[in-house]
């Protein structure tokens, strides 16, 4: 009995870890992959047939046009998000107004439990 729930405890334990290795080479394997791919895109650029200054270019043309959609889309993105952040805000002063409204409305006790609770009082 007592093997038997020591066995129950340690397969989930085994097997976790069986999980993170997996999940541990596929990280690796993908870090591989994106590596081998920037350095081949690097490797094709460098050597490609054209002169040197027309690559340059290029690079130097695709560079700014990807920092000004970059430069776009975090600005429009960061309106969104002040505009989301805004509303959610007045939904919270929504709430808690009628929360301070709720606490402060007296509460009610039964009438007997009130003399009860406070013998001192009559």
């Amino acid at each position: 009995m007592i093997i038997r729930n020591f066995i129950d405890q340690v397969r989930p334990a085994r097997s976790d870890r069986e999980k993170a290795a997996r999940r541990n080479k596929a990280g690796i394997l993908a870090l591989g992959v994106s590596i081998g791919c920037t350095v081949g895109a690097v490797a094709g650029v460098l050597f490609a047939p054209r002169a040197g200054k027309d690559t340059r270019e290029n690079v130097s043309r695709r560079g700014s046009e990807a920092w000004e959609k970059i430069k776009d889309n975090v600005s429009s993105n960061g309106h969104r998000l002040v505009q989301a952040i805004e509303e959610k805000g007045a939904c919270l002063c929504t709430a808690g107004a009628k929360c301070d409204d709720a606490a402060k409305e007296p509460l009610q006790e039964p009438t007997g439990k009130a003399e009860k609770s406070n013998p001192k009082a009559s």
